[in-house]
């Protein structure tokens, strides 16, 4: 439940968990977000609240946002194009990774994650990224 709520708030405000500043955007690249630490942590993506992206490497985030990042969770999105944005999360401690994009594609349950007791790796959240560019 708690990824699908961080992922839920990802998708509704252009957020995420970061384990660290996120500068230039990328084109159709990865971003990994919360990497699992024990300790929660705030950073910026794109240069934090409302900075404008710089209109040439702008492609769906035009504004700049603040994260604050939950522990033992991973959370990736990638801005696949000016009209896609994908987002994938999963918990260290949970058992399954849910996936979402802009494509009106809800927040669901991706699959059961593939570590010890069920939890979430980075491997499941870069799996289910790519598997949400297609909802």
């Amino acid at each position: 439940m708690k990824a699908k709520i961080i992922a839920l708030s990802l998708m509704l405000t252009a957020g995420s968990v970061f384990a660290a500043d996120v500068a230039a955007p990328p084109t159709n690249a990865e971003r990994a977000v919360c990497a699992g630490a024990a300790a929660a942590a705030k950073f910026k993506v794109y240069g934090g609240s409302g900075t404008p992206v710089d209109t040439a490497t702008a492609f769906f985030v035009k504004t700049g946002f603040d994260v604050q990042c939950s522990s033992n969770t991973f959370v990736s999105f990638a801005e696949n194009s000016a009209t896609l944005f994908t987002v994938a999360a999963g918990s260290a401690k949970g058992n399954q990774s849910v996936k979402g994009s802009s494509n009106g594609g809800a927040v669901t349950v991706h699959a059961k994650c593939t570590g010890t007791n069920d939890a979430c790796g980075t491997g499941d959240i870069t799996t289910a990224l790519t598997a949400a560019a297609s909802l």
